[in-house]
């Protein structure tokens, strides 16, 4: 009988080797990932004391019972035969004993040398247990390979598909940009890192200028960047201004993903070459 226990160190190397079956660049992100941020809320599927599975939950910060699904993968030996999907809905339960709201999940829809989409199994297997994919980044990881970013709900607050809108009320920090980063497991894929002032100076600007973005473009551009991407809060409206005169394009929203009501924009800028 397959069951699921939370991961020890000692279960590094054959977790290590579950992913590297799939994907060697994979297992080295993921490797990096629990060095750094440790094992906490990671767990493994083991059968007949075989660990046949891995996956696990990030909680996202600053935001009310929201998740991002850790690196999940079955060994290749035990997939089609329902493993995956009896893993992931005992990690459900743990995450409703959380009283999470909302687990999140990216997907790439790389293809290999021969044309085969290593992802779409899992692609599926996410879709048969109701996700919905709520944003397509194209040209994320590379030139051709997109990120696919689905949603589950895991709370009936989450689940109402009622039209109602709930009111949020506007916010208008002070947004200053902090640097530029290129985004892990990706090629040519940057970001702006960005941060809220506590307190707005007197006379100061109270957000980030078309000029600011501009500034971040240039730097993005010495780093032979693909693509810039920019995600926000729903609630500040001061943003959309400065993102369209820069040339910003909006791609798309992740709903209810701070708390109901406030969703995460996403935007994208493009850059020629």
């Amino acid at each position: 009988m397959p069951k699921l226990r939370s991961m020890y160190m000692s279960d590094f190397e054959p977790v290590i080797r579950i992913i590297n079956a799939h994907d060697e660049d994979d297992a080295e992100s993921a490797e990096a990932d629990y060095q750094h941020e440790g094992v906490d809320n990671q767990f493994v599927y083991e059968l007949d004391e075989k660990l046949i599975g891995v996956t696990g939950y990030r909680a996202v910060p600053a935001t009310k019972g929201t998740y991002w699904l850790s690196w999940t993968y079955l060994l290749p030996e035990f997939q089609g035969k329902g493993y995956g999907k009896k893993m992931l809905s005992e990690l459900f339960s743990l995450l409703r004993e959380k009283e999470a709201r909302k687990l999140f999940v990216k997907v790439s829809d790389y293809k290999d040398e021969t044309g085969v989409n290593i992802y779409e199994s899992a692609f599926k297997t996410y879709q048969s247990l109701n996700f919905i994919e709520e944003v397509v980044n194209n040209d994320f990881y590379d030139e051709g390979e997109n990120q696919h970013i689905l949603s589950l709900s895991l709370s009936d607050e989450t689940s109402d598909n009622s039209d109602e809108e709930i009111q949020v009320a506007d916010e208008k920090p002070v947004i200053q940009f902090s640097g530029l980063m290129e985004i892990a497991e990706s090629d040519g894929a940057y970001t702006f890192n960005w941060e809220v002032q506590e307190k707005k100076k007197l006379f100061g600007k109270r957000n980030f200028t078309v000029t600011d973005l501009l500034i971040g473009i240039s730097a993005a551009k010495e780093s032979n960047a693909r693509n810039i991407f920019l995600t926000f809060p729903s609630n500040l409206p001061l943003i959309h201004k400065p993102l369209q005169a820069a040339n910003f394009k909006y791609v798309g929203n992740l709903k209810d993903y701070y708390e109901k009501g406030v969703h995460e924009y996403h935007f994208v800028y493009t850059v020629l070459r």
